[in-house]
């Protein structure tokens, strides 16, 4: 549940703190509380990160992207901030920043749970790839490390009992191995919430097991899975390899080692203590500056009429602050005012030459100008292209690490048919600073596609479609083989395709240009008859011509002209839906809320709804644009 609070109240909390900023070797702190809770809690997530480091060195620490910590000096003002009711802090990651959200009198076991639970995510999907890492592994290890405790700066406990998972184990429910260790992304996030406690809490006790059971008997395994993971060996084959048992034998002894009533930790003491004040220092923030570092965070947690505030108010104090022009042209580009996006992104440019999130948002607010209401791009203009890689160009320069530079590149290269080579190249160095993000493999993808590699293509899109936890990229990815394969196999007929055989070769007649293109055609159709998705037994599918598009607050209706008539379909999310092209003149054309005046043919697919009055006949599921010439093939009609 999200906390609404109004803007007279931030007002009021502003007016009244004094913020302060901290800066240690690995994070950037901001807040009201006072100078010693910001550089305690500096020291905590210092010495969490350095424990970390040395329990897995073979990981990658250092991120691409800064991490800004913001410590309130109460619960009170922390709860108009926090995204959900019950968190006692938060870690909310995003493409340019990250952010850790906590106040001061929250108790630091309460608070510190949540951000090692998530930052543990963050520095295992950073290293090793969320594609490469299974769902049980990544679970586990952030529940067994958020437990971490450290005494004395010097006196670490790893791996204490966790009461939660414990209770949750301990009521005899164990998931069959097989189905725990085949548990992917997606599934795991459309299971009820006690399907999703459960497989927490077992994933907490398997890992726990392997660490510490048995005096720590398989940790030498363990660490080997890590390693074959990294190599990238597949998770099944790397369990095999690592712990030389079977899930069967793994199972029995996980059950014996739940039952048990003694769960020791591990405590490992350091030599010297874990200190980092003398790399901390402390600076005062204006009040425009804490107005921009909420607006920010603000913006981050997706609260945007309360990020403007915020970040307005920033502005009138001062004018000239880089920050605040930089978040609210953020703001404005994900309210869709791209003009007013650019021109605080030029002032943040003008004001800080040194900005390369500025230069990189600008380069996107040109980007995203040119795309259509629902967010597809149809071409970019030559000059508005360069503009754009003029602009990152700057933004790579000024910071090399930033991935999402060289994403945006390969984007427009993508949609220009451009730059192919020369994209590949950016994309794999995005990938190289973030190896997680399927996006960024999907995009490589895509690249691939454009040179005809389709084998490679395809399995870039196939991992990410087993893979992927959200259902927009899997539904992307999904799409992407389908059109992988349909494109391959037109490919594949051109190029086998002798218009004029050997004289000696010649059995039979030579065919009319007539039979020919037939011939083709007919290729074309059983091809794509084998690529289209297939209707679910609660779904109908239909050929007709997508007229209009209506985009409403909470729903979007399709209007789509079929033999019978004119059908409307909605949908309340486009994320859901399957949209993809197989007809290479409608990928350019303008497609977005209003009249659809391109010609087009399409295979729409929608669950039917209830009978009544409505006009809607149900809801839309997949529209898939097809040749001229396309007919279903068989017993559809």
């Amino acid at each position: 549940m999200v906390c609404v609070i109004l803007a007279a109240n931030y007002s009021t909390f502003a007016q009244n703190s004094v913020w302060l900023r901290v800066q240690s070797k690995n994070f950037q702190l901001v807040g009201d509380a006072d100078d010693a809770s910001l550089r305690r809690t500096a020291a905590k997530l210092e010495q969490f990160r350095y424990v970390f480091a040395q329990l897995f060195p073979q990981m990658k620490f250092n991120s691409p992207i800064p991490t800004r910590v913001v410590v309130f000096k109460d619960k009170k003002t922390f709860d108009q901030f926090k995204p959900i009711e019950w968190a006692a802090g938060f870690f909310q990651p995003d493409e340019d920043i990250n952010y850790i959200v906590l106040s001061a009198d929250g108790g630091e076991t309460g608070n510190f749970q949540t951000i090692f639970h998530e930052y543990t995510h963050f520095l295992v999907d950073n290293s090793m790839g969320r594609a490469n890492i299974p769902p049980w592994f990544n679970e586990g290890i952030a529940e067994y490390y958020e437990q971490f405790l450290i005494e004395n700066n010097q006196k670490v406990t790893l791996g204490a009992a966790h009461a939660g998972n414990l209770q949750v184990l301990r009521r005899g429910e164990i998931i069959p191995f097989e189905t725990f260790f085949a548990t992917d992304y997606y599934t795991l996030h459309k299971q009820s919430k006690e399907s999703a406690q459960l497989f927490y809490a077992q994933s907490w006790a398997v890992l726990h097991y392997l660490l510490q059971g048995g005096g720590a008997a398989r940790r030498a395994q363990f660490d080997q899975f890590v390693e074959s993971l990294m190599r990238g060996t597949k998770a099944k084959d790397a369990f095999r390899q690592a712990f030389q048992t079977e899930f069967a034998t793994l199972e029995t002894e996980l059950r014996k080692y739940v039952a048990q009533t003694d769960f020791s930790a591990t405590v490992v003491p350091f030599r010297e203590k874990l200190i980092f004040d003398a790399d901390m220092k402390t600076f005062p923030v204006s009040e425009s500056e804490a107005k921009a570092f909420q607006g920010d965070l603000l913006y981050h947690t997706r609260r945007l009429d309360e990020a403007e505030r915020f970040l307005s108010e920033a502005l009138a104090l001062d004018a000239n602050s880089s920050i605040a022009n930089t978040s609210l042209g953020l703001v404005k580009m994900k309210q869709k005012k791209f003009s007013e996006a650019k021109i605080y992104l030029e002032k943040a440019i003008l004001l800080d030459s040194q900005n390369y999130l500025a230069f990189y948002s600008y380069a996107s607010a040109i980007s995203r100008e040119s795309m259509t209401e629902l967010g597809f791009a149809s071409n970019y203009e030559r000059a508005d292209a360069e503009k754009i890689r003029a602009n990152l160009r700057r933004a790579i320069a000024l910071n090399p690490d930033f991935a999402e530079s060289y994403n945006l590149y390969a984007f427009v290269s993508i949609i220009r048919n451009e730059e192919i080579d020369s994209s590949i190249a950016m994309i794999k160095k995005a990938l190289e600073i973030a190896p997680g993000n399927q996006w960024y493999a999907m995009r490589l993808a895509e690249l691939y596609m454009r040179k005809d590699d389709f084998s490679g293509a395809r399995a870039l899109a196939q991992k990410i479609a087993l893979t992927a936890s959200e259902d927009r990229l899997k539904v992307y990815a999904e799409n992407s083989v389908r059109m992988i394969n349909a494109l391959e196999a037109q490919f594949n007929y051109a190029r086998n395709y002798r218009k004029r055989p050997d004289p000696e070769e010649v059995t039979e007649i030579p065919m009319s240009d007539e039979e020919i293109a037939r011939r083709r055609e007919r290729a074309l159709i059983e091809s794509l008859n084998t690529t289209l998705r297939r209707a679910n037994p609660d779904e109908k599918r239909f050929l007709g011509r997508l007229t209009n598009i209506e985009c409403r607050e909470k729903q979007v209706i399709f209007s789509i002209s079929a033999d019978d008539g004119v059908l409307q379909l909605t949908t309340a999310s486009l994320e859901n839906l399957r949209l993809i092209s197989f007809e290479p003149e409608f990928v350019n054309s303008e497609f977005g809320c209003g009249a659809v005046r391109k010609e087009n043919l399409a295979v729409v697919t929608y669950r039917p709804g209830a009978v009544g009055k409505s006009k809607i006949a149900g809801e839309i599921v997949a529209v898939e644009f097809v040749p001229k010439t396309f007919r279903f093939l068989g017993e559809e009609k």
